[in-house]
């Protein structure tokens, strides 16, 4: 009788363990998972028994063998899985619905499962910081436009000087700075 009894309760803490598990839901493809080749069919898994074509004209076989359209051939690895676009993918992250990253978002982070940002101010930028900034965009711009002339200016010159030829060839090697 007490063996039947702790028999009773272990089955009920094990029930209730697991039903506090969330469940999520999957997409829909294969995976592979101990050598066993599943199919994920409308959030359910179910052992793959004939081959399954995908989307995509690739096929996966009970035995794992995915044959690409192209007629290239991969065993897919245990832990991965295939997605209906015949792309393999890591069966924890990638295979899992919107909805249930959603709902693991909020088992995880708890709430409505958003990130929220706090604590930063307004305006992070005071209004005499953007006025010096602003006054320091117009001076490089002057100063760009300063340079460039210079440059043109000097190009005239070396260019009319005995030797100016190879002195703009060197400047040229050294390349711009732009």
């Amino acid at each position: 009788m007490p063996r039947l009894l702790l028999t009773a309760l272990l089955s009920c803490l094990t029930l209730l363990a697991l039903a506090q598990q969330p469940v999520y839901s999957l997409k829909d493809g294969a995976f592979r998972e101990n050598g066993v080749v599943m199919k994920l069919q409308a959030g359910q898994a179910f052992r793959l028994e004939g081959p399954l074509t995908l989307n995509d004209g690739s096929v996966i076989n009970p035995s794992g063998i995915l044959v690409k359209k192209d007629g290239t051939r991969q065993l897919l690895p245990n832990g991965q899985a295939v997605n209906m676009q015949g792309v393999v993918v890591n069966l924890r992250d990638d295979m899992q619905s919107a909805q249930s990253i959603e709902q693991r978002n909020r088992a995880v982070a708890g709430g409505r499962g958003e990130a929220q940002i706090t604590g930063l101010p307004a305006n992070p930028v005071s209004a005499a910081t953007v006025q010096q900034l602003q006054v320091l965009e117009r001076r490089v711009a002057l100063l760009q436009q300063l340079t460039d002339r210079l440059a043109d200016r000097t190009a005239q010159a070396v260019g009319t000087a005995p030797g100016g030829a190879a002195l703009d060839e060197q400047l040229r090697s050294l390349g711009s700075p732009r």
